[in-house]
């Protein structure tokens, strides 16, 4: 009985019950509903014509989505509740409808009454079947910047087509002015989506199981007014597509223009001589846009549209002279849009306006066929977007406060300030890549960008779950697949810019604490470069850092009296005996002023933050750094020489109870007096050594921190016996760092080392060093390495040539080209870029702004090319 009560209903409306076993003897049901007299001849006739008439009042019209065109019976009574006029054209009025939310499947709902759509209703008779047609298709493009087809249907002599009600349209948008209603960055993101939609609408294509469709589309009714906006998802759509067509691939876009005049039509719509429509293509619809983009352009840049407007009004002449507000006039770009586009570039209120501009000019070109295809817009207009959301993630990550941090004790603030410095090495590195390989990047950046500014302005009751670090797990999630989709040969210029963030910052509070918190895997090379720089920061400004000093008793200390023939005399070998342990030591002495006589303390505490440094117990050390420099153990004063001692443990890999302790200098001249009888390091080795030697001195430079003694006097071998140390030249390490300084540091200890050829020859004694002069130093530094040479018995064998630049130019001339067919071209052009660094600095101050930029064209042109360099 159940279904055949929709029935019953209707025959107790009308007090015809006694007729339902009449129904149920013919097993008919409710599904049969509308019934029609001729199915009902089984009836008195009075009573066929009383169910036919008050069926409909039991059985209301339920809108379905994605359903055929519906066709309702003048009877049905539709599921409106109330409904409002919301607008009106040409083509009729379009109403906001309120529906029975129980009597439609249009959209879900979730324990409301009502729904609210926008009904489009055509003027009596007029079809809309084409119209129709055209959204069908469109539709299964899934676009969110098109508008979403809910359904057609025909009722009293109108064809009606549902819509998602959005709340205004573009030009109500623009002309209200209000920057409020919607962040810069996604009106910005949306005229790229705007574009991208309307390039699939002009190249349209569909799979259709094994059959692919492509046809020619085109909109020709593009204009603010026909663009909805839906504040609530911050949307535009393109809507009204009542002039659009699509075309078969074979045919030509161009048709007789059906529509009247309007503001954003091109020159070639209208002929004002002959007062007759044009032929018009998919051009129309780009000069439309050029339009629209300069309307937006004039809101981001803070100005009034509607002024725009009326300094757009002209009067065109011709067999009818009118006026309009249109963009063009006597077939060109209306002088006073002209005039228009170049004031809202000077000094705009959003940066972006200028390119928006510069997008809106090139497609506004009144010969139709000089106008570029949409779809040639999109990328440029896409990496817009992407510059304007990612410039809206860093000020979001500027003014986070933190809201997921737990307490005091939280890690949270720190870790954030560690992402958002690795997002702006994710955007540096971006930037700086090609425009072509910016757009092939794998993954959809600017929906990752979107994502993440969402998370990060997200509410905390909204938090989506914590990650084992105490951060949004989406926020880092995101930030990895933005990562992910750098190329792999960028990968380190990003570990390199993320650590040089970090050590750029001033606070040595935050320092500290990074470097004193234990991190996760993925912040440890940042945690070491963090590290580093607070070191560097404690050094300038003379702080100790830690309570414990470093200063080891003298008593301790047995300093071997043999000379090491191969090595300068700031190096020897010693001994530390440690609860009875007896230990061998490499010293490395730093002599000091007379004048600091008598201030032992202040100069201890220096000494005790440059042993800092040399600790990996107290500063640690990661990548190359951890093998090729070697561990400070502390130092010792000897007053009556005005020096200090600093003690480093001698590297695991030798044995022998008195290691014997020689320079790469050294070992270069031993090589040349004694050829036959000293081990001719392998090619690889040295290699390994060379593209060692630039990491290390990268991560230094990262740090903030400057060697500014580099040569190969400070590059050490450890042997069992000086014929043995071309087999161990892979193992030797950087050493020479306590005559180094952070940067802009201005305490001295001394005078350095004479090692004057390793020093660039602009570096005179009130000029502050630089890492270029770090550079020239490792170029010479390979250079030796190269040739099997040292720098000394090359300077002898010119001494015509003077000293200086002009020996500088002689290495580059006669020596650097000497290179290529022993260690192989990579080699011989990272060795160029060392000893040209400088130049190249002074010559492009501008291209590379401050060091940063030198500095990473060194990790491309020197470390990554050396890293390269195998045998």
């Amino acid at each position: 009985m159940d279904s055949s009560l929709l029935i019953f209903a209707v025959l107790l409306s009308n007090g015809d019950e006694a007729f339902i076993l009449d129904f149920i003897f013919r097993r008919d049901t409710d599904e049969r509903i509308p019934y029609t007299e001729s199915g009902l001849d089984y009836l008195p006739l009075e009573v066929c014509e009383r169910f036919v008439s008050k069926q409909w009042h039991f059985s209301p019209v339920i809108f379905q989505n994605n359903q055929v065109h519906r066709e309702i019976h003048i009877d049905a009574v539709l599921p409106i509740l109330s409904e409002t006029e919301a607008g009106a054209g040409g083509f009729g009025r379009v109403w906001k409808t309120c529906l029975d939310a129980d009597c439609q499947k249009l959209v879900q709902v979730h324990g409301k009454k009502e729904v609210i759509i926008a009904r489009k209703e055509l003027e009596k008779g007029a079809s809309g079947f084409s119209e129709r047609a055209i959204l069908d298709l469109v539709q299964t493009l899934k676009h969110p910047n098109i508008v979403e087809f809910l359904g057609s249907y025909s009722y009293s002599g109108s064809f009606n087509l549902l819509f998602p009600l959005a709340t205004m349209d573009l030009k109500t948008f623009l002309y209200q002015g209000d920057h409020s209603r919607m962040e810069a960055h996604k009106v910005y993101s949306n005229v790229y989506g705007l574009a991208d939609a309307l390039s699939h609408i002009h190249d349209f294509s569909l799979q259709d199981g094994q059959v692919a469709i492509s046809k020619i589309g085109y909109h020709h009714d593009l204009r603010p007014a026909n663009i909805l906006v839906d504040l609530d998802r911050s949307v535009f759509m393109i809507s009204d597509f009542g002039l659009s067509r699509m075309k078969g691939d074979e045919q030509t876009s161009k048709t007789r223009l059906r529509g009247g005049q309007d503001d954003y039509l091109g020159p070639e719509s209208f002929d004002y001589s002959t007062w007759v429509n044009g032929d018009v293509g998919r051009p129309l619809d780009v000069w439309a846009f050029a339009c629209i983009l300069s309307e937006v352009a004039t809101f981001m840049a803070g100005k009034d549209v509607a002024i725009f407007r009326v300094k757009r009004k002209a009067t065109h002449p011709g067999l009818i002279p009118s006026s309009d507000h249109a963009f063009h006039l006597n077939s060109k770009v209306r002088p006073a849009v002209e005039d228009w586009l170049v004031e809202l570039v000077i000094e705009p209120k959003d940066s972006l306006v200028v390119q928006l501009v510069s997008q809106s000019k090139r497609m506004m070109n009144p010969h139709p066929h000089r106008r570029p295809k949409i779809s040639e817009l999109v990328p440029n207009l896409k990496l817009l977007a992407i510059s304007s959301t990612a410039s809206a993630v860093e000020r979001s990550f500027r003014s986070h406060s933190f809201v997921y941090a737990q307490g005091p004790q939280s890690r949270a603030p720190i870790l954030y300030l560690l992402e958002s410095k690795r997002f702006q090495a994710w955007r540096s590195v971006f930037d700086n890549l090609h425009q072509a390989v910016r757009l092939e990047l794998k993954g959809d950046i600017l929906l990752h960008l979107t994502e993440l500014y969402d998370a990060l302005n997200r509410g905390h009751e909204d938090n989506l779950g914590s990650s084992l670090e105490g951060l949004p797990s989406d926020l880092l999630c995101i930030i990895d697949n933005l990562c992910k989709s750098l190329p792999e040969t960028s990968l380190g210029e990003f570990q390199g810019k993320w650590i040089q963030n970090v050590c750029a910052l001033e606070d040595i509070d935050t320092l500290q604490e990074i470097r004193a918190m234990a991190m996760p895997e993925r912040y440890r090379l940042v945690g070491v470069g963090a590290a580093m720089k607070h070191m560097s920061m404690a050094i300038s400004k003379s702080i100790q850092y830690g309570e414990t000093s470093r200063y080891l008793d003298f008593g301790i200390i047995e300093v071997d009296p043999a000379p090491f023939p191969l090595v300068d005399k700031s190096k020897t070998m010693g001994f530390v005996t440690n609860d009875g342990v007896r230990q061998a030591v490499l010293v490395e002495w730093k002599v000091y002023d007379a004048s600091w006589k008598g201030h032992e303390t202040r100069l201890k505490k220096v000494m005790d933050d440059l042993a800092n440094l040399l600790d990996t117990n107290v500063t640690p050390r990661a990548g190359v750094v951890q093998h090729r420099v070697p561990n400070c153990l502390g130092y010792f004063h000897e007053p009556h020489h005005f020096r200090f001692g600093f003690v480093y443990a001698v590297p695991g890999h030798v044995s022998a109870n008195r290691p014997q302790l020689l320079s790469l200098n050294g070992f270069l001249d031993l090589m040349r007096q004694q050829e036959e009888e000293v081990e001719q390091p392998d090619l690889g080795d040295e290699f390994l050594l060379a593209k060692d030697l630039a990491s290390c001195l990268l991560a230094v430079h990262q740090a903030g921190w400057l060697h500014k003694n580099l040569s190969s006097h400070h590059i050490l071998i450890f042997c069992q016996d000086q014929k043995s140390a071309g087999r161990h030249l892979k193992f030797a390490v950087l050493s020479g760092f306590n005559d180094s300084r952070p940067e802009a540091s201005s305490f001295t200890l001394g005078p350095r080392a004479d090692h004057n050829l390793f020093r660039h020859p602009d570096y005179l004694p009130d000029v502050p060093f630089r890492k270029t002069f770090d550079y020239y130093g490792l170029g010479i530094v390979l250079l030796e390495l190269g040739l099997c040479r040292t720098i000394s018995e090359l300077r002898e064998s010119h001494f015509d040539v003077p000293g200086g630049e002009a020996f500088r130019l002689k290495l580059l001339e006669s020596y650097v080209p000497q290179l290529g067919p022993i260690m192989g071209a990579r080699y011989r052009e990272a060795v160029d870029f060392c000893l040209n660094a400088e130049r190249m600095l002074a010559a492009e101050r501008e291209r590379f702004g401050n060091e940063d930029g030198i500095q990473e064209l060194f990790r491309q042109k020197v470390v990554d090319s050396l890293a390269l360099c195998i045998a």
